[in-house]
């Protein structure tokens, strides 16, 4: 074969390559997440056994949350109110949690999906006081998909200031983003 024959077909393999590789990349971009469902009001507290000190020790939390402005991408907006509830342990104080468990979302009754369940995550605070909630539904509606919210602490139970003697018992908080439902684009 010739120099110019090799150069040619050593250019057409190269291009081909390149344009594979666009190919390439443009799947992976459209083959992300999207949001199948989003509550964007998730407010409510979370009770601690024995109660949070300023001393790390393993608790036993229930968080419980109202779901209000809920839509999702199948029926658009469901009114009504849906309800959060997440049964957890790990460790934590005033400063830190590092909590795990289960949860069960009822959604509003107006958007006809049976309740979701899995299991769910709970760390922070950050710098700013907001805790990260993450988890995977394991049954029910979105079955396999990821949750996701960020709650922020609104206030304590009366008289509580994590000492021994006065543990924070209640934490209520609001969301700072809407609890997001998202299942891979595949």
């Amino acid at each position: 074969m010739s120099n110019r024959k090799r150069r040619l077909v050593s250019s057409a393999i190269v291009a081909a390559a390149a344009g594979a590789a666009i190919l390439g990349t443009a799947s992976a971009a459209s083959a992300g997440t999207v949001s199948v469902e989003s509550c964007t009001s998730v407010v409510g507290n979370t009770t601690y056994q024995p109660g949070l000190t300023t001393a790390t020790r393993t608790e036993t939390a229930v968080l419980s949350a109202t779901l209000n402005g809920c839509s999702n991408a199948y029926n658009g907006a469901s009114p009504g109110a849906g309800a959060l509830t997440a049964n957890l342990t790990g460790p934590a104080s005033t400063s830190a949690v590092s909590l795990k468990g289960t949860f069960v979302v009822n959604w509003p009754a107006a958007s006809g999906f049976n309740p979701s369940i899995g299991s769910l995550g709970v760390t922070g605070p950050d710098a700013q006081g907001i805790y990260t909630v993450s988890g995977t539904i394991t049954n029910g509606a979105f079955n396999g998909s990821r949750v996701s919210t960020s709650l922020l602490g609104t206030g304590v139970n009366a008289g509580a200031d994590g000492s021994a003697s006065r543990p924070v018992t209640t934490q209520q908080f609001t969301n700072t983003a809407a609890l997001q439902v998202r299942r891979s684009n595949w």
